[in-house]
């Protein structure tokens, strides 16, 4: 209505009619507010501002995300399972969960994993207390073979594992201080800090690049006297029949490669060229020709004593390493001729030199040697697979090279904040099972013909963010647009995406 005064007489004029009361009360005024809102776009903005509060704005989509795949890998069932024997008055479940979600997302101590918990929209992980994340460390320390085992299982019937490769493989982890007691000692480095304790892990992986199980040693122990765990690992804890194990030339010895074939495993591993007389001297000069595979490369198959050598030569990476050894001979000889030459008497250096009382000169029989392992590798293998198959297998161990990559640096295993042996145990546990679940992701992307790396996809889903509005005193749950490869996160596991508006 519009009233004025016509003259001495106040008028009302109907200017338009909004409709029946009872039908707005009934809610039909929403739908005349939205069309009447357009006519005046700041003018609503203001009013509505004065009614609403927007909290907080939280990360969404990965806990979404990844608190399906704890369920999908069967995490979160074999927890219970265990749990349901215990009288735990906290919630365990979720602080492992809030764990390896921070092991994925933002890497922190345990203390800041407990601050952290607050930037994370997931009602589950509310009321979770810093004592929680330090005792649920102990529960799956103390069922870590367990829960493996039981993992193991799960996750083989999820992704229809084939086991009949098997990859092995260890690294080292330093600590700052001393590191836990009758754990942490000197031992031979992979981070280059000879004078820091340290702990090695060791990592069982399919040939697809799914965790199969992880091992901590004391930080003396060897590659070869890890390798027997492992085999035992295979034999009873995850019951894995005829596999081929695949290891590294550190496993080399004649000891290990019985015992591989004591417990009824074949084998292809690498050959150490220049340390092994046998190979250095028989095997390299075998004549006979070479046989073009894909990807540039070439391999000849040599046998000697009823074993098969599989020599392996890449030309681009012989003449790589031949420009690298006439790179280092060259400064060598710029530093017999100035008489600096006592600074640079270390590793290859030292090699290609002779030192004698008379003065430092070049080892050109060494030199000469030198030359016939550029470009090549040497496999020894008891399989009957053609030699194609065994090089691809045996190049398929870059897998677990960079998962331990991912484990140190993304997943930021150390440094190590804690002092016991059991909780550093539980730690490299939880960094495991991260590893597992972003594997697990990556697995499932494929399978949806996605073949972008997971960590693009984790960043995408990372910019989903829950934002907590009040309007007057009803709350809402509002999520943010999914940006690049978000959706397909969602897809992968089989999640629906939330509605943008959620009332609470």
């Amino acid at each position: 209505m519009e009233t004025r005064r016509e003259k001495d007489k106040v008028r009302q004029k109907v200017i338009c009619n909004l409709g029946r009361l009872e039908d707005l009360r009934k809610g039909s005024i929403d739908t005349l507010t939205r069309g009447l809102a357009k006519f005046s776009e700041k003018l609503t903005v203001i009013d509505a501002g004065k009614d609403i509060l927007a909290k907080d704005a939280k990360q969404y989509g990965a806990p979404l995300v990844f608190r399906k795949l704890f369920g999908l890998v069967g995490l979160e069932d074999i927890l219970e399972e265990y749990l349901a024997s215990h009288n735990h008055s906290f919630p365990v479940k979720e602080a492992v969960f809030a764990m390896i979600l921070n092991r994925i997302l933002s890497p922190s101590s345990k203390l800041r994993v407990w601050e952290w918990l607050d930037e994370a929209y997931d009602p589950n992980l509310e009321g979770i207390d810093l004592q929680h994340l330090y005792r649920a460390l102990d529960f799956v320390a103390e069922h870590k073979e367990e829960i493996e085992k039981s993992l193991f299982q799960k996750v083989r019937n999820l992704f229809n594992l084939k086991l009949d490769v098997v990859f092995f493989d260890t690294t080292s982890i330093y600590f700052e201080g001393e590191g836990p007691e009758n754990l942490a000692t000197r031992g031979f480095s992979r981070d280059h800090r000879p004078d820091a304790n340290q702990i090695v892990i060791g990592v069982l992986m399919s040939s697809e690049g799914i965790p199969i199980g992880c091992k901590v040693f004391c930080g003396n122990f060897q590659d070869m006297r890890t390798l027997k765990v492992a085999l035992n690992t295979l034999s009873s804890r995850f019951k894995i029949g005829k596999v081929i194990l695949v290891a590294d030339r550190g496993m080399v010895s004649e000891k290990n490669l019985s015992l591989i074939k004591d417990e009824g495993y074949e084998y292809i591993v690498g050959m150490k060229m220049r340390k092994l007389k046998k190979v250095r001297d028989h095997i390299l000069s075998t004549p006979g020709r070479y046989k073009k595979l894909e990807n540039n490369l070439k391999v000849k198959e040599v046998g000697l004593d009823n074993v098969r050598y599989i020599i392996c030569y890449n030309p681009q990476e012989a003449e790589r390493d031949k420009k690298i050894r006439e790179k280092i001979i060259q400064n060598l000889e710029e530093k017999i001729r100035t008489g600096s030459l006592l600074r640079v008497l270390t590793g290859d250096a030292r090699k290609f030199c002779k030192v004698e009382t008379k003065g430092v000169t070049l080892n050109k029989e060494k030199i000469k040697k030198e030359a016939r392992y550029d470009g090549k590798y040497v496999l020894q293998t008891t399989t009957s697979l053609p030699s194609d198959e065994i090089v691809g297998a045996y190049k398929r161990l870059w897998m677990i090279e960079h998962a331990f990559r991912d484990i140190k640096n993304i997943f930021k295993i150390r440094p190590v904040f804690h002092w016991t042996p059991q909780r550093v145990k539980g730690h490299i546990f939880i960094c495991f099972l991260a590893f597992l679940l972003t594997t697990s992701l990556q697995k499932k992307l494929l399978e949806k013909g996605v073949k972008e790396n997971v960590w693009k996809v984790i960043r995408d889903v990372k910019r989903v963010k829950a934002i907590t509005l009040y309007v007057k005193d009803q709350a809402y749950l509002l999520r943010t647009d999914l940006k690049g490869l978000a959706y397909e996160a969602f897809r992968a596991v089989s999640l629906r995406v939330p509605s943008q508006v959620q009332k609470l």
